[in-house]
């Protein structure tokens, strides 16, 4: 078994760990230590980028949330026959590079009037990231026993009164992973607001990507690429405390 897991130990050192130990060093001011780049980042000056990032995901977390609920409810429990076929419909888009979708997204926006705008943005994130609630959702639902929901109507609740009290809790797990999937990455997407929303799109993805390739500045880069991982560690480490309880 050591024999066999050497090459993706390997792997993560020459292309994880290396580098993200690299990132550590220069955050910290290589060759010399000192905090001063995280204060310069977490200047006043880049709490646009900052607000900005928190709002475009915030919105393409609950966007996703209210289109991917029916659609994982229907599949899962309603579609019957078509369960794989639609399972199929959704899935399909991860076949196709991400940067290729978002181009096509680019020629249908385009001929729509509504390129580089936040609109365009907000429709190349729902669209790109959809996927990673739906399919959550509907391993969540795809457990659940009809019959429950079933008896629910037996004993007299409605339909609002059995999608509360029954039908979220059982999906609620479900609900929690495809917030994460989607809310972390796109906390600090790059490729769909710089391609949708041009100079409109100051976000953390576009602000780290100035900072190292325009500016060439890999200390005040490396800093806030830090300071996203604490988030995303913490978020990590929230969802698997949460995970935790609700299997309990």
């Amino acid at each position: 078994m050591k024999k066999l897991s050497l090459p993706s130990i390997i792997f993560l050192l020459a292309f994880f760990y290396i580098p993200f130990a690299i990132v550590i060093l220069y955050a910290f001011g290589y060759p010399e230590f000192t905090l001063k780049h995280f204060r310069d980042v977490l200047n006043p000056l880049y709490a646009s980028y900052i607000l900005n990032s928190a709002i475009i995901a915030f919105l393409t977390t609950a966007i996703c949330l209210a289109i991917a609920y029916p659609v994982a409810y229907y599949i899962a429990l309603k579609a019957g026959k078509w369960k794989n076929a639609l399972l199929i419909a959704v899935i399909l888009p991860f076949w196709i590079s991400f940067l290729l979708r978002t181009y096509a997204l680019m020629t249908i926006l385009s001929k729509l009037g509504i390129m580089f705008t936040f609109t365009a943005v907000m429709v190349g994130m729902v669209y790109d990231y959809l996927p990673f609630m739906i399919l959550p959702l509907y391993t969540a639902m795809e457990r659940m026993n009809v019959s429950t929901i079933e008896a629910s109507y037996v004993l007299g609740a409605d339909p609002i009164k059995t999608f509360l009290k029954v039908v979220m809790p059982l999906s609620r797990q479900g609900m929690i992973a495809g917030i994460f999937l989607v809310f972390v990455p796109a906390l600090g997407e790059f490729v769909v607001p710089a391609m949708l929303g041009g100079v409109s799109a100051s976000t953390l993805g576009t602000l780290t990507w100035e900072l190292f390739i325009r500016y060439h500045n890999w200390w005040k880069g490396s800093a806030l690429s830090v300071i996203y991982l604490a988030v995303v560690f913490a978020f990590t480490a929230y969802y698997i405390k949460r995970s935790g309880r609700l299997e309990l």
